[in-house]
C-alpha cells in the first residue's frame, strides 16, 4: 500500500546516506526493534492510517529520549502541537523528497549528539553556537547576552527547525498556561532575540515571525 511505499522509499534514502537501518510495519514491531537494537534515533509514521503510530511515540518518550521524526500525511495545528508536546525533534510531510527525511534526521542527532556519539550539549550551526549545559550562546565567535527568558525561547525554537509554534504554543512552555492572553511578551521577547543574534535584525534569517501565527526558527 501506500504506506508500504513511503516506507521503503525514507529506508533506502536513509541507507543510500550511510545509515543503518531497520524497519517496522506498525507500532508494535517498532518497538521491539527499538528495544532489540538501541538505535541513535526513530522514524515514526504518525498518518492516520497508522493508528498506532503517535501511541509508539508516546511509548519510545517513556523509555528513551532518542531524536525522533515523525512522518504524516498532514501537518494540521493538532498534529503539530502533539508532536511538541511529546518531543518530537522533526516533522516530515508526505510526499516528500529523500533528502528531506535525511536532513531532518542529520539536524536532529547534529543537535543531540556530540561527536563521539555521546549526549550532546553543544549546538553550533551556521555561525551559531549554544551551550545547553552552561546556557552561553555565541554568534561567529562572539558572546551574546541572553535572558533566561529569551534562552527559552531560543532552545524552543532551535530544537525544532522549520515548525512553525504559535503564539499560544511558545506562551504555554514558556510562560505557563496562565498567560495564554499575553501575546505581546512573545513578540518582545523574540524581539529582543532577534537584536542579539541576527546580523541583521530587520532582515531576519535565523527567527522568521508567521504573521498572525507565531514563528519558525530557520536554521
Amino acid at each position: 500500500d501506500s504506506d508500504a511505499r513511503w516506507l521503503d522509499r525514507g529506508a533506502s534514502s536513509l541507507r543510500e546516506s550511510g545509515y543503518r537501518v531497520v524497519t517496522a510495519s506498525d507500532g508494535l514491531s517498532g518497538l521491539r526493534q527499538l528495544f532489540q537494537h538501541q538505535p541513535d534515533a526513530a522514524v515514526v509514521d504518525v498518518s492516520p492510517s497508522n493508528t498506532d503510530g503517535w501511541d509508539a511515540v508516546q511509548r519510545i518518550r517513556e523509555v528513551s529520549n532518542i531524536p525522533v521524526i515523525v512522518v504524516s500525511a498532514r501537518a494540521d495545528q493538532m498534529s503539530l502541537k502533539k508532536g511538541l508536546d511529546l518531543g518530537v525533534h522533526g516533522y516530515v510531510v508526505k510526499p516528500f523528497e529523500g533528502s528531506e527525511l535525511v536532513e531532518r534526521l542529520a539536524a536532529a542527532l547534529r543537535r543531540t549528539y556530540d561527536g563521539n556519539g555521546s549526549k550532546g550539549t553543544l549546538y553550533e550551526h551556521d555561525g551559531l553556537s549554544i551551550d545547553w549545559r552552561s546556557h552561553e550562546v555565541r554568534v561567529e565567535g562572539e558572546p551574546v547576552h541572553l535572558t533566561a527568558t529569551e534562552f527559552k525561547l531560543l532552545s524552543l525554537l532551535v530544537a525544532r527547525p522549520g515548525w512553525v509554534l504559535t503564539h499560544e504554543q511558545i506562551l504555554s512552555h514558556i510562560w505557563g498556561s496562565n498567560h495564554m492572553r499575553d501575546k505581546g511578551n512573545v513578540k518582545l521577547c523574540a524581539w529582543n532575540l532577534r537584536q542579539k543574534i541576527e546580523a541583521d535584525p530587520k532582515c531576519p534569517r535565523r527567527i522568521l515571525a508567521k504573521r498572525g501565527i507565531g514563528y519558525v526558527f530557520a536554521g
